[in-house]
């Protein structure tokens, strides 16, 4: 498998033996659960310099040395072994880049590796029951431990608690926060910043293992950026994740508020736009005189309609493959004036997906829809895949013959992989949200403070709202 998500340096230095390296280290170190590995985890992971024992300490994956960040970049300057294993979140930190890095080969193995720990977690067994225990293939997960922490419900807050779900595991805003890369534009009121917030939920959650974990302070936050939801009353899912990205996006950019290009969204370089910002564009073509208007617009997600048959009603099931198949096909429309020849005349009309972003959001438009005048939710089943390749529904050309997407993405960079499923249970005005996450491989079902542990052939089947697909294979520059 190739890099996800990585630097040149491991693109180049990655080999059989880096990997096995990281393997012994992890089993070792990370998903120890024998009490000779604990013991011997105790007395020797600590910082060789300061003694340092913290979330961000490392292990050097080309020799014996344990440091802390600041003294790894000493021991890289010495040795010039630029790769360490962080013994809390089994990243990887390149000295190079002096960040972490990410790759598919070694998120596979980590997965793999964390699953044992999983199946092991709050055990005291000697060595020789865990060699016993990874021979045996079969092995019940067991639903009482699990490593995401569940959010109290405030009041009507399911939507907020199964979208930050998602949040807290989409892989690049989890290593931004996680990484120190956020700078608080608020540092004389930072309780007013959500993506400080969002740090400390993930602090909560990683480091203080916690089982429930209370959104009261985000809430707050929350109701004071949008004026429209600051109520106890339920609201939509959809809404509240457009909401929060609005919110980090903005408070991102006061930083660089004297930037003109920050006020062209498709120039913005905030971690928001750099993970969910798609480039569609719209032509309309005069049948008359062939005239092409384009329109460029920026989104954060892709919107799935349901159409109706003969007879006025929506069909029983459908495929998001069936969904993509018309999106991006030529419509007609009528009447349409045209500002070249100034008739109304037959007109055509075909969005183009120019961009794809790393996060991929389809909303099922299930409450009704522009065409209709439908009050009631929409209960079709959508079939979905865990994986999803984009080339099959925009590698077309447009009605001015452009591509549908930057000719500099090859085939497998439109590639995609479901990470995160939102779904509403209930009727229209009411009703309930809850999420499907996946964390380390395992995929969970998080019901508000309520996590379980399920099989991914549960979620296929689930009445799925929002759809979260991360790219699989990433390009750097």
């Amino acid at each position: 498998m190739d890099s996800v998500i990585g630097c040149e340096h491991l693109v180049q230095r990655k080999n059989e033996e880096l990997l096995n390296n990281y393997r012994i280290i992890h089993l070792n170190f990370i998903s120890c659960q024998s009490n000779d590995s604990i013991r011997a985890k105790k007395r020797l992971a600590s910082c060789q310099e300061c003694k340092f024992q913290g979330s961000r300490l490392l292990s050097c994956l080309y020799c014996v040395c344990f440091a802390c960040p600041t003294h790894f970049l000493e021991h890289f300057k010495k040795t010039e072994h630029c790769f360490g294993l962080n013994l809390t979140f089994s990243h990887i930190f390149c000295a190079h880049c002096d960040d972490y890095t990410y790759d598919g080969d070694i998120m596979t193995l980590a997965n793999t590796l964390n699953k044992e720990l999983y199946c092991y977690k709050n055990k005291s067994l000697e060595t020789k029951d865990i060699v016993l225990l990874r021979k045996i293939k079969e092995i019940e997960y067991i639903d009482s431990v699990t490593p995401v922490p569940g959010f109290i419900n405030l009041g009507n807050t399911c939507f907020l608690n199964s979208v930050l779900q998602v949040l807290m595991h989409t892989p690049m805003l989890r290593n931004y926060v996680l990484s120190d890369q956020h700078v608080c534009p608020f540092l004389k009121e930072p309780s007013r910043c959500i993506t400080c917030e969002i740090g400390r939920i993930y602090q909560q959650s990683y480091m203080l293992q916690v089982n429930v974990i209370s959104l009261q302070k985000l809430l707050k936050i929350f109701w004071d950026n949008t004026w429209y939801m600051a109520s106890a009353l339920q609201h939509d899912a959809h809404e509240c994740f457009i909401a929060i990205l609005d919110i980090i996006h903005k408070q991102a950019i006061i930083q660089n508020e004297n930037d003109k290009d920050i006020k062209h969204l498709e120039n913005c370089q905030c971690i928001i736009h750099k993970i969910f910002k798609g480039v569609l564009q719209s032509d309309i073509v005069c049948q008359s005189c062939n005239n092409v208007s384009s329109k460029i617009d920026i989104i954060n997600d892709i919107p799935i309609y349901f159409s109706m048959d003969e007879k006025g009603k929506y069909p029983t099931n459908i495929t998001l493959s069936a969904c993509l198949e018309q999106f991006g096909q030529i419509e007609l429309l009528n009447d349409l004036d045209c500002t070249n020849c100034q008739t109304k005349k037959l007109s055509t009309k075909q969005l183009i997906l120019k961009h794809l972003p790393v996060v991929l959001c389809f909303i099922l438009k299930r409450f009704g829809q522009p065409s209709d005048n439908v009050s009631n939710k929409i209960t079709t089943f959508v079939e979905f895949p865990e994986t999803l390749d984009m080339n099959k529904f925009i590698k077309k050309k447009s009605v001015t013959g452009s591509a549908f997407i930057d000719e500099c993405f090859a085939s497998r960079e439109s590639i995609y992989k479901l990470y995160a499923v939102i779904c509403h249970e209930g009727l229209l005005n009411g009703g309930h949200y809850l999420s499907y996450i996946q964390h380390m491989g395992l995929w969970y079902q998080c019901n508000d403070n309520v996590v379980r542990l399920v099989q991914f052939e549960d979620i296929l089947k689930s009445p799925a709202y929002l759809l979260f697909y991360h790219k699989e294979f990433m390009n750097f520059y």
